[in-house]
């Protein structure tokens, strides 16, 4: 899973071409700023990871509280325990010296136990907006319906146009627009535009897994015998979780008949 890393002032987690040097003063999602996540390991609900930045080299904390990109003397430098937070947030506790990974505004250290906000990182899915979402606790995609103006968890293949979404990241909230350019809202019903009723914090974990929050704490789920996507603040137990996938291409063929090829399910 690839991902950016913003912080408390906005800006991007960044490994800099030049040297090994590592900063946040990058203000977009670019090649710099995206980082692969790898588990290394989990501990009971908790998890271990790596940060891998794009020229090969991992996200290295020195004896001295010094972050670099390089390749780390020990597993030591370079292991960070991954904590969700209610708000979408990660914070990223170095395994060793139990220090977290903080920032400043413009230079990246990590030398305090006691976390605060400015240990805090929101992630950015760094992939192709064009999106599925899957329910593991269902075995179905979630699908918009244009004409109820609703969302069903209730398709066990993503071949409908339906299917696809478009999750769009604006000034810190994430909007999933379906492909009728409509918006899940808090509401019931499907909105219309973009609006604070359609803006909901992305609570991303390794391998893509994630669910969408509002504000007060509600998530998004599937309810009732047809599995209708709305706000609730009482899943049973990883119903809320999708994993997100891009969306995949289909495409008709068609034959020098003008005959379209078709499957034919039987025996």
């Amino acid at each position: 899973m690839k991902v950016g890393l913003i912080n408390w002032a906005g800006s991007y987690l960044t490994s800099e071409c030049y040297g090994d040097g590592v900063t946040v003063l990058g203000n977009s999602l670019g090649k710099k700023q995206i980082w692969e996540l790898q588990v290394t390991m989990k501990q009971g609900k908790q998890t271990v990871v790596e940060l891998l930045g794009h020229q090969g080299c991992y996200l290295v904390v020195d004896p001295d509280g010094s972050v670099r990109c390089g390749k780390p003397a020990s597993v030591q430098q370079s292991q960070f325990l991954l904590e969700l937070h209610r708000s979408g947030k990660w914070t990223l506790q170095l395994l060793d010296s139990k220090k977290y990974l903080e920032s400043d505004g413009e230079d990246v250290f990590c030398v305090s136990r006691s976390p605060s906000s400015y240990h805090r990182w929101l992630p950015q899915l760094a992939m192709h907006v064009h999106i599925v979402l899957y329910n593991p606790t269902h075995q179905c995609y979630a699908r918009a319906d244009a004409d109820l103006d609703r969302v069903w968890v209730d398709t066990p293949v993503p071949y409908l146009e339906e299917c696809g979404f478009v999750l769009r990241f604006r000034n810190g909230m994430y909007h999933l627009e379906t492909s009728s350019h409509k918006y899940v809202s808090r509401a019931e019903k499907l909105a219309k535009k973009p609006s604070a009723q359609t803006a909901f914090n992305l609570n991303l974990k390794p391998r893509c897994l994630a669910f969408l929050s509002d504000q007060d704490g509600f998530v998004l789920y599937p309810q009732g015998k047809r599995g209708r996507l709305c706000l609730g603040d009482n899943p049973k137990e990883e119903e809320e979780w999708f994993v997100i996938k891009r969306c995949p291409q289909w495409v008709s063929l068609k034959t020098k008949a003008k005959r379209y090829v078709s499957i034919i399910c039987g025996k």
